[in-house]
């Protein structure tokens, strides 16, 4: 696994050894980063299920200003923190080993861009995004960026945040939502 592009493209990263993370594929992970290029430069990112961090680690390398990550496995936590030290961007992250609902609930943060990459079993993105609208965490020029299985859908529309594109890449579905007008 690796850094695709930014300040530190082709960098390798350290894995989760874990059977409860899936990292995302390189493919998917370009795909995603060069439809919302423009949204990253100094943006605040919230990667929740960050596991090892790749995705969030790969908004920061293509110029956005801070990353929350947030995590509830310990291996995940484990491996996260080697890939921020090793990177040097300490200063760029913020660490959160909880659950995402507890996260939610306790942050009051405006994100710009918001990743979620749960795992596939888990049927919780609807249940977020509520969160994410009821809260007003979402920026007014935000995305969201949400994976899951092709098997699965989403509604297109919570709580004022819809879905403007939709993409399946392999086994995964990639929707991008934003505030509707």
């Amino acid at each position: 696994m690796r850094v695709i592009s930014g300040t530190f493209r082709s960098r390798v990263l350290v894995g989760v050894d874990s059977d409860k993370t899936r990292e995302t594929k390189d493919r998917v992970k370009e795909s995603i980063f060069n439809s919302i290029s423009n949204k990253l430069q100094e943006a605040t990112v919230l990667d929740l299920f960050a596991g090892s961090g790749s995705l969030g680690i790969e908004a920061i390398s293509r110029g956005s200003e801070f990353c929350d990550f947030v995590d509830q496995e310990r291996e995940a936590i484990t491996s996260l923190r080697k890939n921020i030290l090793n990177l040097r961007i300490e200063e760029n992250s913020g660490i959160n080993f909880m659950d995402y609902s507890s996260f939610l609930e306790k942050t009051y943060h405006e994100y710009d861009v918001v990743l979620l990459d749960p795992p596939y079993k888990l049927d919780v993105i609807d249940e977020i995004i509520k969160t994410i609208a009821r809260k007003k965490l979402l920026a007014s020029n935000g995305v969201i960026v949400c994976l899951y299985s092709k098997n699965n859908e989403l509604k297109s529309e919570n709580n004022g945040i819809i879905e403007y594109k939709k993409k399946t890449i392999g086994i995964t579905n990639v929707s991008y939502m934003k505030w509707g007008i």
